[in-house]
């Protein structure tokens, strides 16, 4: 078959084996010439891998929340792989069933904040947000994500300002809050800020041995400075 065929037919049926046969012949005509329709269809199968394999993972997610409910961590990959697949709306209607069930929780509504920010849902989240800092005023993850909403409806100064109280509240132990400092920094110009935030990153992630976990922010302070 040729490389069209096997991406119609991986494009319908999503056989491994069709994907594999055409990428190395996509790779082939590219690398013996540059085709805007080529760059295009190999795109698109690459896309269509990416899909699948997303989808996969949204379904082992749910798999090992069956296995372990008690896993934020879990429940948190399983938003964003909605998000990923363009299907936030999913992670809503999952995260809002489970928090009607425990209207006190404070967990609940964490995870319903993280799938409102991912389905742009800005109000909703704002008010699941304060519901949840009304119960308990020192959560650590809620103040982040007021710091995340702050920063996607244009308040930067409010969202650092979360963000670093986020960041006194868990004492340091986790620093997501630090990666969305850095980029927001550097959105809002600020370079120098943005850098000193990544050099802070690297040394957290130095001080504890976690050196593969540095290798990427170094590059970001190094594209940064560049």
């Amino acid at each position: 078959m040729t490389k069209e065929e096997l991406l119609e037919r991986y494009e319908s049926l999503g056989d491994e084996e069709d994907f594999l046969a055409a990428r190395p012949l996509y790779e082939q005509a590219l690398a013996e010439r540059e085709d805007a329709r080529l760059r295009r269809d190999y795109g698109y199968l690459l896309q269509c891998h990416g899909r699948r394999e997303l989808r996969r993972a949204v379904d082992e997610y749910e798999r090992a929340i069956a296995l372990d409910p008690t896993d934020d961590t879990l429940h948190y990959q399983l938003i964003l792989g909605r998000a990923s697949l363009l299907e936030p709306e999913r992670a809503v209607d999952l995260y809002e069933e489970r928090l009607a069930t425990s209207p006190g929780s404070v967990r609940e509504r964490r995870f319903l904040a993280a799938a409102y920010l991912y389905d742009g849902a800005y109000e909703k989240a704002r008010e699941v947000i304060a519901g949840g800092l009304k119960l308990a005023p020192g959560d650590a993850a809620l103040v982040e994500r007021r710091g995340d909403l702050k920063a996607a409806t244009g308040d930067p100064e409010g969202a650092l300002a979360d963000w670093r109280r986020a960041l006194e509240l868990v004492g340091h132990e986790s620093i997501s809050a630090l990666y969305s400092t850095a980029f927001l920094l550097e959105r809002e110009g600020r370079r120098e800020e943005a850098a000193s935030t990544w050099e802070a990153i690297i040394a957290w992630n130095e001080s504890r041995g976690y050196d593969l976990q540095a290798v990427w922010p170094r590059e970001m302070l190094e594209r940064l400075r560049s």
